[in-house]
């Protein structure tokens, strides 16, 4: 049986319902606070935000598979290696459950391998930071200060540590936030989480900050119904590309440098790379079967590349690649921030237009969004003593991880200097320009959702680690 997809999930959902996806989210919630610290009033904003229904995401992923006219055949087995040649298909090394060894063959290997990142090359170390968490879904006596119909992104309220000197430290270093979601009167899901830092910050100071602020908010456990660990990679150097191995997911860089998450993003882009690869698969496909001599002469090395290549350029664009590199900046720059530091950069963030703020976090900014809305975050939205802190921290990274990076990707043929705005799948600018995008997501907000209750078979404790986001 397929392991289930174990990390809980939250998405927009205007990013879930354009991809189909609505059936695989289990509670919505219309408004999403955010919290800075005890004194400032709590931010709410209007943007529906749903949990994730991990089993019926991954059920409804293996049906589209398994509803494809018997086309695609599942393998409970671990891949050990994998051999490519210059004029034959690749060799895939399985290890099956009794340790039985088996070789088959593909014209393109996919690595979804996670941030394992087993076969897919870089040409650099993979440095990345780390957005670790522990999180549980309790039983409680009520929601303390917690609405069932909001749900609760960022709460970086930390006074609650300042009687514990060791905590506080850890704090210092390790600024967290808590994200929690009330799933009924008498649930909710917590989840202390540092966004990213350099190394990782451990977990059981999670597991102690999170009980800590239960006590303080009033919120009393009387079961832990699941839990879970996570230490999700987190930027670092994109894989070579191309290269024989095509890379998707989190293998490929997917995931967001400055936010963590991946689900709606690698769900957009996938009909992009499948329909960009099927023309070069199906053209090889025909050779082998018009060749009835040996599978060497059949195919011939460019075109293995070639099949390869289509996938990289439709994983990622050049201007996309762009987009990653400022994303990266950025990410460097949130590894050093204080706590009021990062209260500072927040306060500055949600302070943009909700349109560019709401895209950033979409990867719906074109390369040239990206830099109106870092410039707008800087001249306008930042509290002025932020500036200085933001300027020093951020300059030695100007170069290595934002001019030249996004200098070298090439291609400026398809830059698009005409929007802010950018839609992945269809390459259409205007999709999701304010006139358009805020009365869809007034529609949203309308909607009547079934909200299910929390998944009733998982009562036992769930440990994960290093799971995507």
């Amino acid at each position: 049986a397929a392991v289930p997809l174990q990390k809980t999930k939250g998405v927009w959902m205007d990013e879930a319902i354009p991809f189909g996806y609505e059936d695989s989210v289990d509670r919505v919630w219309n408004e999403v606070g955010i919290i800075f610290d005890e004194r400032t009033p709590e931010l709410v904003l209007d943007r529906p935000y749903g949990r994730v229904n991990r089993k019926a995401m991954k059920y409804r992923l293996m049906k589209e598979c398994q509803s494809n006219n018997g086309n695609v055949k599942f393998c409970c087995a671990k891949a050990t290696d994998v051999q490519h040649f210059d004029n034959q298909c690749s060799q895939i090394t399985l290890l099956g459950k009794h340790g039985v060894s088996a070789n088959v063959h593909a014209l393109l290997v996919v690595d979804a391998t996670g941030f394992a990142r087993q076969f897919v090359k870089h040409e650099k170390t993979f440095n990345p930071g780390y957005q670790n968490t522990y999180g549980a879904r309790f039983r409680v006596e009520d929601l303390g200060p917690y609405q069932e119909d909001r749900m609760v992104l960022m709460d970086y309220c930390e006074e609650h540590l300042h009687d514990d000197p060791e905590l506080r430290a850890s704090n210092d270093r390790f600024p967290s936030f808590v994200y929690a979601m009330p799933l009924g009167p008498n649930e909710l899901f917590l989840e202390e989480t540092v966004l990213v830092s350099r190394p990782a910050c451990p977990s059981k100071d999670l597991e102690a900050r999170l009980y800590k602020r239960m006590d303080a908010l009033g919120i009393k456990a009387i079961e832990i119904l699941e839990d879970e660990r996570a230490s999700i990679p987190m930027g670092g150097e994109d894989p070579i590309v191309p290269q024989r191995t095509l890379g998707f997911g989190a293998t490929s860089s997917l995931v967001h440098p400055a936010s963590g998450y991946m689900v709606a993003r690698a769900m957009e882009i996938a009909p992009r790379v499948a329909s960009a690869v099927a023309p070069h698969l199906q053209d090889l496909r025909s050779r082998l079967e018009s060749d009835d001599t040996s599978l060497s002469k059949s195919i011939d090395k460019t075109a293995l590349d070639a099949a390869a290549k289509a996938g990289w350029d439709a994983v990622w664009p050049a201007d996309e690649r762009r987009q990653r590199d400022f994303m990266h900046f950025g990410f460097e720059l949130l590894c050093l921030l204080s706590p009021q530091e990062l209260r500072d950069f927040f306060t500055g963030f949600f302070r943009l237009p909700d349109a560019l703020w709401q895209h950033f976090l979409s990867w719906r900014l074109s390369g040239i969004g990206h830099i109106v809305m870092g410039l707008r975050v800087w001249a306008q939205c930042i509290p002025r003593r932020f500036m200085p802190a933001m300027l020093i921290k951020s300059t030695p990274f100007l170069a290595n991880r934002l001019v030249l990076p996004a200098a070298s990707r090439g291609d400026y043929a398809p830059l698009n200097t005409t929007s802010v705005y950018w839609d992945a799948p269809s390459g259409n600018s205007n999709k999701w320009a304010p006139d358009q995008y805020f009365p869809y997501l007034e529609e949203l907000r309308e909607r009547e959702y079934g909200a299910s209750p929390s998944n009733p078979t998982a009562s036992t404790e769930v440990q994960t680690s290093t799971k995507q986001n």
